[in-house]
Order: structure tokens, then C-alpha cells, then sequence
């Protein structure tokens, strides 16, 4: 299907002419990008993600309810859905605000549609006398992780709370220090609650910003050090912005936020455009039979299999994580990918091809007029 693909494209289209067509929807991206910013995630901007497990869906109607609630509290920006838990395959409530919110505040909201919520497991045991009181400390030791122990007189219920407990390891573990028999309750965690500050996203993003440059010109050090040449160097560098700029762009147009993982999608994304450029290249300048357009057909037919492979997983991967599981991250990641790879495809076979194409033709050329000088 891809046999002399890059052949027949230049005998209709003018290679020179296709240098540019990345470069163009390179600035368009830039222009798009000032005009409309990226949307940035909660890491990046600040706010909070609340994530709930129930056991049954709640249903649009409930969402709703818990949208307008959430709006009286003062939470801002929000965006609530509901997917599956892929660790536990229950339902799951996902809350985005642009507000930095406390379980206080939203819990009484929240406990109207979904029940009683907890931060931590929560074990209750009815004893007749108070536990020992080293309890705490043996437990702590014992299950290798903080653990709050409380009794109260009362109601003759003593209270253990800690991040993640096995109800197992918990009987066993009561069993040697306070004594057999007795009957474990254990309700597990069903919230989880991630606030960032303004002022710490901001930093963040910096900081992640400042790791992807120095990534860059790590990157371009390489590439020159590798090829000692200039001119192959630059396409390939050319090649991975342009990819990068257009993917951007693309984001900015249909709203994927930018946030650690995407960043890391970007990065992953110049990473495989690296590849590719790299490949091609080496294709080219090391052929010694046959022109330029055979070594690209040689390196498109290659570069285009590996491509379309990982496109149709990522819609895969993008079909899934957005009807079914509802996991906002691998969305965002398989979006980005799916970007990159189809700017890939004009970057590399366009623009960096042709660039080394018209870099050994200009190079051959040099040489024959070197040698009809000498001849003469």
C-alpha cells in the first residue's frame, strides 16, 4: 500500500512545495495558540479533583443536583461526570473545580447522592473493655502504616483509621493483641480529595516547562553530535518543533488541557518524531545506489506501518478512557498522541524529506561543477 508513495506524491506536487505546508500550519498553530491560550489542568492553574465511589451509577439527575449544590458552596468551574473505577470497577464521580476545596466543604453536599464518604478506611470492633493501650503503636508496627486507634466508652466501639488496611491482615493482627472472637467492620475509603494551590501550580508548570527545554536542547545536542553535519541536524530539529507546534495548536483548538501528562505525551511525541526524522535521514545520506526518492520510499513505507500501528491504538485507548472508563488522564494522552502522530506524518515526509532531498541535490550538484572546473 505504501510502495513508492513518496515518488508518486513529488511527481504531482513539487517537494520545495511541500516544505512549506508544515511551516505554514506551524504559525497558524503559534497564532492559534496566542489567540486562544491552552487550557491548562488543575496541576498547572490550581483548584480540586474529587473523585467518589458508589456502588451503583447516580445518574445524570443526581449529577446535576450535585453541580448546583457544589455552586452554593462557592466551588467554581466545575465539571462533574461519572465513569468506572479501574482498580475497583465501581462507578466513580469525578468533580473538577477551579476552586481549592476542603472535605468539610463538600462533603454534606455530597453525602445527599452518595452516602456517608470517608477519606480513609474506618474499622469499628465492639469490645467490652478498652484495648491496650499500646495498641496503636503495635497496629502501626504490625500493618507497616499509620493507624489512628479511638474507644469510646459509651457505645463500647473502638475506632481504627488508616489510608489502606486488609480486613485479613486486621483480624489477625486484633487477634494477637486484644484477643479472639471478635467481629471487623471495615468500610472502605470512597474519596479521594487533590487541592492545589494557585501559587503551587504555577510553580509547577514552570518547573515542567523548564524540564521539557532542557530536555530539547539536550536533545538537539545529540542530534548535532550525531550527525556532525548542519543542515541534516536542522531538518531534524525543524521536523520535531514543527510537530510539537501543530500539536499544540491542535489542543488549543479543541480544548485538551494541558497537565503533566500531556506534557509528557509532548515530550513522548518529539521523542517518536526524533525517531522517525532520524531514521529517514539515515536512510538518505547513507544510501549509496538508487536517488533520494527511493530512500525515502524505503523509510515512509517503514515510518507509515509504525505509525498507523500506534494510531489505531490510541483511538483505541481514546474510545475507551472516554465512553466507558472515564480516566481523564489516558484521554488527554491518547488525544495528544493522536495530534502529534498525524503532524508527524506532514512533518517528517514533508518538510524534513525534502529539506534533505533538496540538501543532496544542491550538495551533487556542487560536486559536478567542482569536477567539470577541475576537468577543465
Amino acid at each position: 500500500m505504501f510502495d513508492n508513495i513518496y515518488s508518486r506524491l513529488v511527481g504531482k506536487v513539487p517537494y520545495r512545495t511541500l516544505i512549506f505546508i508544515p511551516i505554514v500550519l506551524s504559525i497558524l498553530a503559534v497564532v492559534v495558540v496566542l489567540v486562544n491560550g491552552l487550557p491548562l489542568g488543575i496541576d498547572f492553574k490550581g483548584g480540586t479533583l474529587i473523585e467518589v465511589t458508589t456502588d451503583a451509577p447516580l445518574g445524570q439527575a443526581s449529577l446535576d443536583g450535585i453541580t448546583k449544590d457544589l455552586t452554593i458552596v462557592g466551588l467554581k468551574d466545575l465539571k462533574v461526570y461519572e465513569g468506572s473505577d479501574i482498580e475497583t470497577a465501581k462507578n466513580k464521580v469525578s468533580i473538577e473545580t477551579t476552586s481549592v476545596a476542603t472535605f468539610n466543604e463538600t462533603s454534606a453536599a455530597l453525602e445527599k447522592y452518595t452516602g456517608a464518604l470517608r477519606t480513609n478506611d474506618v474499622a469499628t470492633v465492639s469490645l467490652q473493655t478498652p484495648p491496650p493501650s499500646d495498641l496503636n503503636q503495635r497496629l502501626t508496627v504490625r500493618l507497616r502504616q499509620g493507624v489512628d486507634v479511638s474507644f469510646d466508652n459509651s457505645s463500647k466501639i473502638m475506632t481504627i483509621v488508616s489510608i489502606d488496611m486488609d480486613k485479613t491482615d486486621l483480624e489477625n493482627a486484633l487477634k494477637d493483641f486484644v484477643g479472639p472472637g471478635l467481629t471487623v467492620k471495615l468500610d472502605k475509603r470512597n474519596m479521594n480529595i487533590d487541592a492545589m494551590q494557585p501559587t503551587l501550580g504555577e510553580k509547577l508548570k514552570t518547573d515542567g516547562l523548564k524540564a521539557a527545554i532542557i530536555g530539547y536542547i539536550l536533545m538537539a545536542l545529540v542530534i548535532f553530535i550525531a550527525f556532525r553535519n548542519f543542515v541534516p541536524s536542522m531538518a531534524v530539529l525543524l521536523s520535531a518543533t514543527s510537530d510539537a507546534l501543530i500539536t499544540l495548536g491542535g489542543m488549543s483548538l479543541l480544548g485538551i488541557v494541558l497537565e503533566p501528562a500531556s506534557l509528557v505525551a509532548l515530550l513522548m511525541l518529539v521523542g517518536y518524531s526524533v525517531d522517525t526524522d532520524v531514521v529517514l535521514a539515515s536512510r538518505i545520506l547513507k544510501r549509496r545506489k538508487g536517488d533520494v526518492n527511493e530512500g525515502v520510499d524505503s523509510a515512509i513505507k517503514t515510518g507509515l506501518t509504525m505509525t498507523g500501528t500506534t494510531v489505531v491504538v490510541m483511538i483505541v485507548v481514546l474510545v475507551i478512557s472516554t465512553f466507558v472508563t472515564h480516566v481523564a488522564t489516558l484521554s488527554s494522552i491518547a488525544s495528544v498522541l493522536l495530534l502529534g502522530l498525524v503532524a508527524d506524518v506532514c512533518s517528517t515526509w514533508f518538510m524534513n524529506a525534502g529539506i534533505l532531498k533538496w540538501y543532496i541535490e544542491e550538495r551533487g550538484s556542487k560536486l559536478r561543477k567542482a569536477r567539470s572546473s577541475r576537468a577543465a
